[in-house]
């Protein structure tokens, strides 16, 4: 088992960070001198950067010459630096207290919802009850009329007020008073 880890290689290759950096700096500096020969500008020592702390070597030179004048760069526009917005700062006890308000709003309401849906109910289901007992009676009070409205019960009920039947029919039309004698049927 050692060994076989001994023999494994390591797929990712070690990473050295400060080579990196010296080949970025390296070529930066590249970058920057070509940029100096195409406009024409002299080699100017580097002011910013981990070589801008280092000391500039002076190298002597015979007679003084006049200074050059060099062609003036034009000012190097750095991007402005916007400060973030300031915090929005508001009150967080009126926020919460009147999310809190709502919510107790809202269950009171369905409370008072709730309790007025079961009192219809309660009431809905006396209505029922009462038209129950109503049908009952109704139904109750048609039998007997149909009882009472039997021709043998309308015959007994004339014979006990002393009522006979009658032999012949007569009308009376109101307008005129006149009388009008219907003939029997199998009579004259």
């Amino acid at each position: 088992m050692n060994n076989a880890r001994q023999g494994r290689v390591s797929r990712s290759p070690r990473i050295d960070t400060d080579e990196i950096i010296k080949t970025a700096r390296r070529r930066a500096r590249a970058a920057d001198s070509r940029k100096r020969a195409l406009l024409g500008e002299s080699a100017i020592p580097e002011t910013d950067g981990g070589l801008a702390l280092q000391p500039v070597p002076e190298v002597e030179t015979g007679p003084v010459e006049a200074p050059r004048t060099q062609p003036k760069r034009p000012p190097v526009r750095r991007p402005r630096r916007v400060a973030p917005p300031e915090p929005v700062t508001t009150a967080r006890a009126p926020f919460v207290l009147a999310v809190l308000g709502l919510i107790a709003a809202g269950i009171v309401g369905l409370l008072v919802l709730n309790t007025a849906i079961n009192e219809n109910a309660f009431t809905l289901q006396d209505l029922r009850e009462q038209q129950a007992v109503l049908d009952a009676s109704e139904q109750q009070l048609s039998d007997e009329l149909a009882d009472l409205s039997s021709p043998g019960n309308l015959a007994a009920a004339a014979e006990r007020l002393g009522l006979v039947p009658a032999d012949d029919i007569t009308y009376i039309r109101l307008p005129d008073g006149k009388e009008l004698v219907m003939p029997t049927p199998g009579g004259s």
